[in-house]
């Protein structure tokens, strides 16, 4: 076709044109009356255009994969390494293990090809006798240390912040994984930076960003490391669909930030993303599919390297294979059918994805600065800056889930008072109670339909 001037005779029109067009439709009210704040705190306007926007140089991933997680509570090895290379063949490319540390690692790893796929091994106690198997298995298999992906995550500050305690001490648990830095394991992040818990607990985005940052640079100082390639970072991610793709974006934006201040090489951060657990219900449970899928996405699009959905049944029971397998198949239709996996930055030049965040980055670097005021992630847990901050956050998005401001659909809108299942009024697993005697005030992750459900349940069983 040849070139044509077809639009020549529409002349541009600025931003503060649009601003008078839409004033004149509001027949009297002001631009300013369309602002509004989020649920997480962020200011959304109705109206985004090129003009103003400054392209920031925006870290990417080294390539578009991502890696489809399955994840796995081991309780025997045999029983764990069956489901592992079951959901292998069925798509799965990245394995999670919760152990205890006491594990026969060479008995869980039977079969398994570790060098193809992504390794995470979640531990709690036996750091040294695990990471010590698995440099014994790679040298068994003959293999290249390099050649793997994954992480060895024991992180202390988040148990910290999680359940109130250390696992052993302070002085203990950093010695350990300081001890773990010396193995040098080439392939194989060994610094893990678990955040999920903050937006399980209801802090917003800037905040889990802010920690973030705040959790690295304490273990940055702590260990002593002149480096940050070992660095794997896990956030949860909720139905807040355009400002969880800026999320990931926008910490991809601090974390260079912090490299260029520390004075270190840059290097491109691993983030792990899963399904938040903080908007699921356990009435019309169905629509946790939805929920879940539009978080992988919004993970997939930010950036993340590896995704884990969670089954949408995990609300009130221990999923079985049936919610497993719609779960991992949720993130193989994305990547499979949707070829989620052939683009770096998807959102790159989107206005409002754009805008929103750098508003992200920029309230996130602040709050870094906020725990940096107060000593350091680990004294802002002590005197309760953090808890209070984020409590205040959750807080505001309870009352607007009570208000019905915030709808989950099933839950306190369109209740379906004839629904048939089992549900009990006991605390899932997933979600954690305060508990006596701890060294800090426990962050609690809370569902936001957890009371209102409670009565729900009363309602039904009377």
């Amino acid at each position: 076709m040849a070139h044509s001037d077809l639009f020549s005779e529409f002349p541009p029109h600025s931003e503060s044109d649009w601003q008078v067009k839409i004033e004149k439709d509001l027949k009297g009210k002001a631009f300013s009356d369309l602002l509004k704040n989020d649920a997480n705190g962020n200011t959304i306007r109705p109206l985004y255009t090129s003009e103003g926007l400054n392209l920031k140089d925006q870290p990417l991933k080294e390539h578009p994969k991502w890696d489809i997680v399955h994840e796995i509570v081991v309780n025997d090895e045999k029983s764990a390494n069956a489901e592992a290379l079951n959901f292998l063949n069925r798509g799965a490319t990245s394995l999670i293990f919760y152990l205890k540390g006491t594990e026969n690692l060479k008995a869980l790893l039977e079969n398994i090809e570790i060098q193809y796929i992504c390794l995470n091994l979640v531990l709690a106690a036996g750091l040294k006798e695990i990471s010590q198997q698995l440099q014994d298995l790679v040298q068994e298999r003959d293999l290249e240390e390099a050649e793997l992906e994954g992480s060895i995550n024991f992180d202390p500050l988040e148990n910290l912040a999680r359940t109130g305690n250390w696992f052993q001490s302070e002085a203990e648990d950093m010695a350990q994984l300081k001890a773990l830095q010396n193995n040098n394991f080439a392939g194989m992040r060994s610094v893990c930076v678990n955040v999920n818990h903050a937006e399980n607990a209801g802090a917003n985005h800037s905040q889990q960003l802010g920690m973030a940052l705040a959790m690295a640079y304490e273990y940055i100082y702590k260990l002593d490391l002149q480096s940050t390639r070992g660095f794997w970072v896990n956030f949860a991610i909720g139905s807040d669909y355009f400002a969880e793709i800026s999320k990931i974006r926008a910490f991809r934006r601090i974390w260079q930030q912090m490299q260029k201040e520390l004075g270190l090489k840059p290097e491109e951060v691993r983030i792990y993303a899963e399904t938040s657990m903080r908007n699921k219900t356990k009435f019309d449970r169905h629509n946790n599919l939805i929920r879940s899928t539009t978080e992988a996405m919004a993970a997939i699009i930010g950036g993340a390297t590896e995704v884990n959905v969670k089954e949408f049944d995990l609300t009130y029971q221990e999923p079985g294979f049936f919610s497993k397998r719609l779960a991992l198949n949720q993130l193989s239709i994305l990547q499979h059918e949707s070829h989620f996996h052939q683009v770096r930055d998807m959102a790159r030049g989107a206005y409002f994805i754009e805008n929103l965040t750098e508003d992200i980055a920029q309230k996130a670097w602040q709050f870094f600065k906020d725990i940096e005021a107060q000593g350091g992630y680990l004294s802002a847990l002590e005197n309760g800056f953090i808890q209070k901050s984020v409590s205040a956050q959750a807080n505001k998005q309870q009352a607007l889930f009570d208000n019905g401001d915030l709808v989950l659909v099933g839950a306190n809108k369109y209740f379906n008072a004839n629904e048939k299942g089992e549900f009990s009024l006991e605390t899932p697993s997933s979600e954690s109670d305060k508990k006596p005697n701890t060294f800090v005030e426990a962050l609690v992750a809370k569902r936001l339909s957890a009371a209102l459900e409670s009565q729900q349940i009363s309602q039904i069983q009377n």
